[in-house]
């Protein structure tokens, strides 16, 4: 070797092999750097590779040779080995040449320890980050558009939370390791990233290999022509979140139906309290000018005021009490027809008082498995709905039809009827919606939310259907009575 060549040598920190076919160590060049080696240069010479170094660095070699003869213009690989009890790396990369009729194979091996040492003191400090981290390399197409994402690198968080180990992940593209529903967002904001520079962030949830689904927070900043992606596991807050979601609505449900009490109490039960006071003055003041039938006319005035007085206390008692969760249904077997005309008698004098005719329909051989005290207050409220919105001289019929070992109550009317949004807004509890009667009878809002509240305490389901100036009836279901 001319002095000139080696001074070239001399001013890189690489050590030289050239093999035979058959892996024998033909030349060594170590210019200035014989510190480097397990043993003396002349030891290497003439010898296989596997004789002189450590198997693993061997069985390397072996697959590189292989993959050399192959075709592959160039192999790398790295290795560890200890030098003077202290570990040492190293990056050999190996490459074929001809040499007359035998073919040689030169290796160019660099100490990377230095390197080696900081990217493995990077590597633990990834591993003990608790959010998982991916190095994420662009995959493209023949023209240059990103298809997908190759992992590079994985952190023990990032496969924990995966769901697979660090040696199944790396190489994998990233849509082949998350769910159908999130590969298109995942891969249009990390697209996002690398053709922008802006960094995204953005929430999905996944299904690892466990079966266990997962919210994660992701963020992606761009690495190269890839991205680094963290991945933070918040299922904890999701829950949490939709904890005080579910609190929150309870909350301004309450508030809702606080405000309808007080509305109720300030204004519903105020006049009718009033109304009744305006007419006992009446009585009192006027008495000796006032006829019998004018008398009379007053007295059913104010036993109409006492009726809805008790009655929309009773509404309200029993509302305040399922409000608190202290009305509990006590189910028994019930003969529906005998209770629907315990419950006509109670509306009968509002009915009369209209001209209405009150029909129950309800075949005597129907049982159902329910709470009395409920279903007689779910009647009366729908019964009563009847009478206020039918005109003089109508009807309200009381039926029921067994429907998939259900039984189908319906309360129907032929009076004024409704339109689709009155329909919507009388049977959310979450709106307060009134309007005056046939005769101008006013309610509170508070009996179809107890309809509804009752119904559904027994497993059931409550609608109406109507259309205007065609009546309107009012279903619900109830579960029929089984001795077995």
């Amino acid at each position: 070797m001319t002095d000139y060549l080696k001074s070239i040598l001399n001013a890189f920190h690489d050590l030289l092999f050239v093999f035979t076919a058959d892996g024998t160590i033909e030349d060594y060049i170590t210019t200035n750097h014989e510190d480097e080696l397990i043993l003396p240069k002349e030891v290497f010479i003439g010898k296989n590779h596997k004789e002189v170094l450590s198997p693993h660095v061997s069985e390397k070699l072996d697959q590189a040779f292989l993959k050399l003869d192959q075709g592959q213009e160039q192999y790398s690989f790295d290795y560890k080995i200890e030098i003077k009890n202290k570990p040492q790396w190293y990056n050999a990369v190996l490459s074929k040449f001809e040499s007359g009729d035998n073919p040689r194979y030169l290796g160019v091996v660099r100490n990377i320890t230095t390197r080696k040492n900081y990217e493995l003191f990077i590597h633990r400090i990834l591993n003990n980050s608790p959010g998982g981290i991916m190095v994420l390399d662009a995959v493209r197409d023949q023209e240059g558009a990103i298809i997908d994402f190759k992992i590079g690198q994985v952190n023990k968080s990032a496969a924990i939370l995966i769901g697979a180990s660090e040696e199944v992940l790396v190489g994998q593209w990233i849509t082949k390791v998350v769910d159908d529903n999130v590969k298109d967002k995942m891969l249009s904001q990390f697209k996002i990233v690398v053709e922008s520079g802006a960094p995204v962030e953005f929430q999905y949830h996944h299904r690892n290999r466990q079966g266990k689904e997962i919210w994660y927070h992701s963020r992606g900043v761009k690495y190269g022509d890839g991205i680094v992606g963290t991945f933070m596991d918040i299922t904890e807050q999701k829950k949490t979140e939709e904890k005080l979601a579910e609190k929150n609505e309870e909350l301004q449900d309450l508030n809702m139906q606080m405000n309808k009490l007080i509305s109720v109490i300030s204004h519903d039960l105020r006049n009718t309290v009033a109304g009744a006071r305006g007419v006992y003055d009446i009585i009192f003041e006027d008495y000796e000018e006032l006829t019998k039938d004018e008398i009379l006319e007053y007295l059913h005035l104010l036993n109409q005021s006492a009726y809805n007085t008790h009655e929309l206390l009773d509404d309200l008692l029993a509302w305040s009490k399922n409000q608190s969760q202290q009305v509990t249904t006590d189910l028994e077997q019930l003969h529906l027809a005998s209770l629907t005309d315990k419950t006509l008698e109670n509306v009968r004098s509002q009915a009369e008082s209209k001209e209405i005719e009150l029909l129950n329909q309800i075949p005597d051989t129907i049982y159902v498995h329910a709470d009395a005290n409920m279903i007689k207050t779910v009647l009366r409220n729908l019964i009563n709905n009847g009478i206020k919105f039918t005109h003089p001289g109508g009807e309200i019929r009381i039926n029921t039809e067994r429907t998939n070992q259900k039984i189908k109550v319906s309360v129907t009317d032929n009076g004024i009827g409704m339109d689709e949004e009155t329909r919507k807004k009388i049977m959310n509890r979450k709106t307060t919606f009134t309007s005056q009667g046939t005769s101008g009878e006013k309610g509170s809002g508070v009996g179809l939310d107890l309809c509804i509240d009752f119904v559904e305490a027994h497993g059931g389901e409550i609608w109406v259907e109507s259309k205007p100036g065609q009546g309107s009836t009012f279903y619900f279901t109830l579960s029929e009575y089984s001795s077995t």
